[in-house]
C-alpha cells in the first residue's frame, strides 16, 4: 500500500508541471474524435459564404440573415481550409475559450469550499463535457458562437462592475468591447442581443448600487446608450446601404420584423389579416393586435406564454405541421428533448455528417456543402456520450426550471442580509442567473420555443445555481456564527 502511495505521489509530482498541456491534449483528442455536422440551415449559411467568394450573385442574400456567421465560416475556410476538419479547428478554438471561461467562473465560486480544485474540476467537466453542449460545438450553426460569447459577456460584465471610470484606458477598452459585441451579436442572430444586454444592464445596476457617484453613473449609462446607438447605426447601414449596394430584394417579407410578427401571432393563436400570401406581418402591426387580445383575454395569452416557456425549456413537447411554425403542447416530457436531440446529439448518432435531404437544396449549394462532408466513424467515446444523453436532458430541464427561482432566492437573501463579505460571489451569481432567466423569459415571450434556442442559458444556469447555493450557505453560516457569538 505504501509503495502504491509513493508511486502515485511520484507520478503526480512528475505530471503536475504538464497538467495544463495534458488537459488540452485530452480535450483535443475527445473533440476531434467527432465530426462536424451540417444541417439544412448550415447550407443556407454556405450560400452566403459562396456570395463572398463570388460564386453566387450578391442579390441572392436572404435579408433575415446577418453577415457575422458567414464571415466566421469564410475566415475559417481561409485560415484552416475548406474542409470538415478546418471547421472543427474553428469550433475547437471557440470550445477552448468557452471551457476556459467556465473554469475561471467556477473557480471563483468554488474558492469558498474546502476542496476548491476538486469542485472546480468536477463542475467544469460536467459543463464542457456533457454531450449536449459538446455536441453543439460540432454543428455548423450559430449556437457554438453564441454559447461562447454568452459566457464571455457574463465574465466581462461581472469584471466591469468593479472598473473605475477614472482608469480611462481600461474604461474605454470595456466601452469599445460592449459596443463591438452588441453589433456582433445582433448581426450573428437578432435574438442574441439578449445575451449582451442582460449581463450588461445587470452589471450597470449593480455598479450604480455599489457606487452612486455621478462619474460612475454617467460612464455606466453612457456605455449602454452608446452600445444601443451604434447598434442602431449598424442596422441602418446594413439594411439601407450594404443590402442596397448588393441589390437585395427587401420586399420578400423575410425580414426579422415580419417573421417575428407572424410567429408571435400564430404561436399565441391570435387571428389577423395579412396583405401577403405567406401571412407575414411587421412587428409594429402585430404588437397592437397582440396587446388588444391580451387585455380582452389575458388568461389565454398567459396560458400560451407558460406553454411557450415549457416548450423552450423542453419540459413540454412541441409540435409543428410544417417544421417552420411551432406550437408548445401541455404534454410533459421529462426525459426527451426536441432539436437538442436531433441536432445537439447528431454527431453521436448518424452515419454521415449531413442533416439535410439532398433534394431540399440546390446543386450549387450541395456541391459547396460536399467540401465539408465526412463519414462518421464512431469511437470509444461514442457509447459514453450516448449513455449520458438522458442524464444530460434531465440536468438541462432542471437547470432551466431552477434558474429563475434561484435568482429570486438570491435577491431575497441579499436583501435580508447586511454582510458585504461575499458581494463578489453575489455579483457573479446574479449576473449568471439574470442572463439565463431573461434569455428564457424574453425568448418565450417572442414565441421562440424550440429548445435549441435555450442552449445559451444552460451553462450560466448551472453556474448561477451553484453560486446561489454557495452564497446562501455562506450567509447562513455567517449569521449562525454571529448569533453564537452574541449569545456568548
Amino acid at each position: 500500500m505504501n509503495k502504491f502511495k509513493r508511486a502515485y505521489t511520484k507520478a503526480k509530482n512528475l505530471l503536475q508541471p504538464h497538467k495544463n498541456t495534458l488537459v488540452l491534449l485530452f480535450l483535443a483528442i475527445i473533440f476531434f474524435s467527432f465530426s462536424i455536422m451540417l444541417t439544412y440551415d448550415s447550407t443556407h449559411y454556405l450560400n452566403y459564404v459562396a456570395i463572398f467568394e463570388g460564386q453566387l450573385p450578391t442579390s441572392s442574400w436572404d435579408i433575415v440573415r446577418g453577415p457575422v456567421f458567414p464571415i466566421i465560416i469564410r475566415l475559417s475556410d481561409i485560415i484552416f481550409g475548406k474542409t470538415g476538419t478546418g471547421i472543427l479547428i474553428c469550433t475547437f478554438l471557440f470550445y477552448l475559450s468557452f471551457s476556459f471561461i467556465c473554469y475561471i467562473i467556477c473557480k471563483d465560486i468554488a474558492k469558498h469550499y474546502n476542496k476548491p480544485k476538486r469542485i472546480t474540476a468536477i463542475v467544469t467537466a460536467i459543463i464542457i463535457l456533457n454531450p449536449l453542449i459538446f455536441g453543439y460545438f460540432h454543428v455548423m450553426l450559430t449556437e457554438f458562437v453564441a454559447i461562447t460569447v454568452t459566457m464571455l459577456n457574463i465574465l466581462l460584465a461581472y469584471k466591469w462592475i468593479f472598473i473605475d471610470p477614472k482608469d480611462k484606458k481600461t474604461a474605454i477598452s470595456y466601452l469599445i468591447y460592449f459596443i463591438f459585441i452588441t453589433i456582433f451579436c445582433w448581426h450573428l442572430k437578432q435574438p442574441y442581443a439578449i445575451i449582451v444586454f442582460a449581463p450588461l444592464i445587470t452589471a450597470l445596476i449593480l455598479s450604480i448600487c455599489k457606487n452612486h457617484k455621478r462619474g460612475n453613473i454617467l460612464y455606466r449609462v453612457g456605455t449602454v446608450l452608446l452600445s444601443i446607438l451604434f447598434l442602431i447605426v449598424s442596422i441602418f447601414v446594413w439594411n439601407n446601404c450594404i443590402l442596397n449596394l448588393m441589390q437585395v430584394d427587401k420586399t420578400t417579407n423575410r425580414d426579422s420584423s415580419s417573421m417575428l410578427g407572424k410567429q408571435l401571432l400564430l404561436t399565441y393563436q391570435i387571428p389577423y389579416e395579412s396583405d401577403n400570401a405567406n401571412q407575414s406581418i411587421p412587428v409594429k402591426k402585430a404588437i397592437p393586435i397582440f396587446a388588444s387580445n391580451f387585455f380582452s383575454n389575458p388568461g389565454k395569452i398567459i396560458g400560451t406564454y407558460l406553454k411557450n416557456y415549457c416548450g423552450l425549456t423542453s419540459i413540454c413537447k412541441i409540435t409543428s405541421e410544417n417544421q417552420v411554425d411551432y406550437i408548445a403542447t401541455s404534454e410533459l416530457d421529462l426525459l426527451n428533448t426536441y432539436e437538442n436531440t436531433s441536432i445537439g446529439y447528431a454527431t453521436y448518432q448518424l452515419k454521415n455528417n449531413s442533416l439535410y435531404a439532398v433534394e431540399d437544396i440546390n446543386d450549387n449549394t450541395l456541391e459547396y456543402a460536399s467540401n465539408y462532408s465526412t463519414p462518421i466513424s464512431h469511437n470509444i467515446f461514442t457509447p459514453i456520450m450516448k449513455a449520458l444523453r438522458y442524464p444530460t436532458n434531465i440536468l438541462f430541464k432542471l437547470a432551466m426550471i431552477l434558474c429563475l427561482p434561484a435568482l429570486i432566492i438570491l435577491i431575497i437573501v441579499k436583501a435580508k442580509t447586511k454582510t458585504k463579505k461575499y458581494d463578489s460571489l453575489f455579483y457573479i451569481s446574479i449576473t449568471l442567473l439574470t442572463t439565463a432567466s431573461l434569455h428564457l423569459l424574453i425568448s418565450a415571450a417572442a414565441a421562440l420555443i424550440i429548445d435549441r434556442y435555450a442552449i445559451e442559458a444552460f451553462a450560466p444556469s448551472i453556474l448561477g445555481i451553484l453560486g446561489t447555493f454557495t452564497y446562501v450557505k455562506l450567509v447562513r453560516n455567517t449569521n449562525k456564527t454571529k448569533i453564537t457569538t452574541t449569545r456568548h
